[in-house]
């Protein structure tokens, strides 16, 4: 056993987004907002579990003061959360007080508890109004998201420490209007590639505003990247991993640090690249200027040549290499290189001399469905969770996760002591909550907290005391030949 430590200037934190815990039909219903495009799709694509949507979440919206509570006693002190547009703004596109008023108790009483504020300003909470005529498809979504920004900073920016303008926007892009796999469930090419390019072009009108009420900000994005393997040696699947890789990750990193679209991913895409203007490039390249970025990371992929795939390439496992209860395969030794570790690097070194200052790891966690159990008696950190039987507490043994998290960190270590200047660690995510398309699939609960679906109880998991020991000590035990197999 060997223990590692990271400097006391890390911050190691928790994160989730607003549409996934809040619970949709509370905030329509009692601060009027408007529906996101989630609930619809969910409703009416076919393409969600048992066609959950957002519209319960885990009742943030009530249960606030007891999560702070929670996060409180877990020793949270950095929490990256969302303020979604489809609350902040009415859809005639003034400012909803009742909304801020709901933002402004919750933060308040964060900062109250010691807790830094992280706001991501886009998480995927699309208005449907906004989807109804083309969504991000449509410039004039633009103009909506920075009027969205604006008012964040207007209202709520006394309790932000930090913003992220957008949280991935290659899912919400390519995933959603090409792959088809989240709202709007479109599978058009050249429809992403517009969606792709508005969200850009939204991100820096976005920080131009911010800069322009306060030019102290503290203004970030967050990107979700994966490095990309070659099968083999072979040439066409050397350049298989190539194209992934401008796929996922180049084509929304060149445009804000280099100014421009990678040039094999525009050759590739051909007919169906939109319109660029050389006004476009200058509004979106604010790499220079950004204070951090955020590096959402879960899992790498292994491509292989294959002319019969719609980009000429297509991703292989491993047989028998663990995978989370989603089936995304885990990136460790011995199965699979150091997936996290690798993308820092490739990152950090292909865009430092651009501007790029700082990183931090936003989002990384493991999707493990979990049973309660009873257990007598057990220590707790953080108090337990009363049975109604003196000396009996339920607990939750995620102990996968827990090893997911040391094989990562480490990794995240490894890269601080090359000389990567990463300053944060943000587990995704505090509690199950509602995983998108995967609805409340208990196979898809990413929560270090679980949360029984019935009652709303909040119950810590093995990992949630785990990762509270890690934030209060920097410090974690590491062990060789670590097995994330069941």
């Amino acid at each position: 056993m060997t223990a590692i430590g990271f400097p006391d200037t890390f911050c190691f934190g928790v994160a989730d987004a607003d549409l996934q815990v809040i619970g949709e039909k509370y905030t329509c219903a009692e601060e009027k907002s408007v529906r996101t495009m989630w609930s619809y799709f969910a409703q009416h694509s076919g393409k969600c579990f048992q066609h959950q949507g957002p519209e319960e979440g885990i009742d943030r919206y009530h249960k606030w003061q007891d999560d702070i509570r929670l996060m409180s006693s877990l020793g949270v002190k950095h929490y990256r959360t969302s303020v979604s547009m489809s609350r902040i703004l009415k859809e005639n596109g003034e400012v909803n007080r009742n909304a801020v008023t709901w933002y402004t108790n919750y933060f308040k009483t964060l900062k109250k508890n010691g807790i830094a504020i992280y706001a991501t300003l886009y998480h995927w909470e699309l208005p449907l109004y906004l989807h109804e005529i083309g969504g991000w498809k449509n410039p004039r979504v633009i103009d909506v998201f920075v009027k969205h920004a604006r008012a964040v900073a207007e209202n709520l920016g006394e309790y932000i420490d930090e913003y992220f303008i957008l949280n991935e926007p290659w899912c919400a892009s390519m995933l959603s209007y090409h792959l088809g796999a989240h709202a709007p469930g479109e599978t058009n090419l050249k429809g992403a590639l517009t969606a792709a390019h508005h969200l850009l072009l939204a991100q820096g009108a976005a920080y131009e505003a911010l800069l322009h009420l306060n030019n102290d900000l503290k203004i970030s994005t967050v990107v979700n990247v994966e490095p990309s393997y070659a099968f083999s040696l072979r040439e066409n699947d050397r350049e298989a991993a190539r194209r992934a890789d401008g796929y996922f990750n180049r084509w929304f990193l060149d445009p804000v640090y280099l100014g421009s679209y990678p040039e094999d991913m525009v050759a590739l895409y051909g007919k169906d690249m939109p319109k660029v203007k050389a006004a476009d490039m200058k509004t979106i390249a604010i790499g220079i200027n950004l204070y951090t970025l955020g590096i959402n990371n879960y899992c790498g992929r292994i491509n292989r040549y294959d002319p019969k795939a719609p980009l000429g390439y297509s991703s292989v496992n491993k047989p028998g290499a663990p995978t989370n209860d989603l089936g995304w395969p885990i990136f460790v030794p011995p199965y699979y290189p150091e997936a996290l570790y690798d993308i820092l690097q490739q990152v950090y070194y292909s865009y430092q001399s651009h501007g790029l200052k700082r990183l931090y790891i936003t989002e990384n966690g493991m999707a493990l469905e979990s049973k309660v159990s009873l257990r007598n008696p057990v220590p707790s950190l953080v108090g337990g969770t009363g049975t109604g039987v003196m000396g009996d507490e339920k607990v939750v043994n995620d102990q996968r996760r827990v090893e997911y998290l040391k094989a990562h960190i480490t990794q995240v270590y490894k890269a601080v002591q090359r000389g990567i200047p990463i300053e944060g660690y943000f587990a995704w995510t505090l509690m199950d909550n509602f995983e998108w398309a995967e609805g409340y699939r208990p196979k898809s609960a990413f929560g270090m907290v679980y949360v029984d679906r019935t009652t709303m109880e909040r119950i810590p998991k093995q990992s949630a005391l785990w990762y509270a020991n890690l934030m209060k000590t920097n410090t974690i035990s590491t062990f060789k030949g670590v097995t994330l197999q069941e």
